[in-house]
């Protein structure tokens, strides 16, 4: 049995996104690494974001809004208060920075 993707493998379905993500990019890195690097180094809020913190282009122009709203709002922060999604962004960019060095020594790759 593969444990390509998802929770029956024991990884969080955050982590699976992540790996799913890295592997679809092609990279030349250890994929299951970096998605436990980020699950174990991202607070729960930023987690959930994470789509629409780290691909906020992602979801078709038509549905950008309503996707990435919905996901701002699991994470506790309102998408029509511009100080609190600029300070949800402060905070993943900061983490992620901080993550990325990190990752990049221990998987050889980062998201």
């Amino acid at each position: 049995m593969t444990c390509l993707a998802l929770a029956a493998c024991g990884q969080s379905e955050f982590a699976a996104m992540i790996e799913g993500e890295c592997l679809s990019s092609g990279q030349n890195s250890d994929c299951s690494c970096i998605a436990k690097s980020l699950d174990d180094g991202l607070p729960d809020h930023l987690k959930t974001a994470f789509p629409a913190l780290r691909w906020p282009l992602k979801p078709r122009p038509e549905d950008r809004e309503a996707v990435n709203g919905s996901l701002l709002r699991s994470a506790g922060v309102d998408p029509a208060d511009r100080q609190a999604v600029r300070s949800i962004r402060q905070e993943f960019k900061e983490r992620m920075h901080a993550l990325n060095a990190q990752t990049r020594q221990l998987c050889g790759g980062q998201i």
